[in-house]
């Protein structure tokens, strides 16, 4: 995230109001909630890999 605040910040008037020209801005602020999605996602598909990978465990070795 750090670069890109840097890159808006290059940008002329990057932190203006949107009817002054902070389209930079608006475009980095969706760039990171699309990533942050992203991970979301991700971290959902490893959560449900792992605990189907516990069950498994558990159905050839069940405990007690």
């Amino acid at each position: 995230m750090t670069i890109g605040l840097i890159d808006a910040a290059r940008d002329d008037g990057a932190f203006a109001s949107p009817a002054e020209g902070g389209q930079a801005w608006l475009r980095l602020l969706a760039s990171q909630e699309a990533r942050y999605a992203r991970e979301k996602e991700e971290a959902a598909i490893e959560a449900e890999d792992y605990w189907g990978q516990a069950e498994e465990a558990c159905a050839v070795d069940p405990i007690g």
